[in-house]
């Protein structure tokens, strides 16, 4: 389980390579999905409880991608824990969970975006 550190209101990039059986496989089709929440869980199918939710859907035939969480995404959250998860989907419909955590989301002096 990785622990994460954000400072709120700023870029953050999270990269990363999906492989199966030790094998880089291709994302094309495929949609990424990372998903940020206040509890670790809930049964919320449609996800509707996430603070943050990114699906990224430009994952490399090399099984690379990136997911940018933007200063808008967090600027309004307030300094916590959080939980996330990144999930894959892949174009037959199978999905597969990449990495599990916790966010620590710090604050910042530093309020205005422009």
């Amino acid at each position: 389980m990785a622990k994460l550190n954000i400072n709120r209101g700023t870029t953050y990039l999270r990269t990363g390579t999906y492989s199966v059986d030790g094998v880089l496989t291709s994302l094309v089709g495929a949609t990424i999905r990372f998903t940020m929440k206040t509890t670790e869980y809930d049964a919320d199918s449609a996800d509707s409880t996430a603070v943050v939710s990114k699906d990224v859907t430009d994952g490399t035939a090399l099984g690379a991608y990136t997911i940018e969480l933007l200063p808008t995404d967090t600027a309004e959250l307030t300094p916590a824990k959080y939980y996330y998860d990144i999930k894959v989907e892949n174009a037959d419909g199978s999905i597969y969970k990449l990495d599990e955590g916790t966010i620590k989301l710090d604050g910042s002096p530093t309020n205005r975006l422009s």
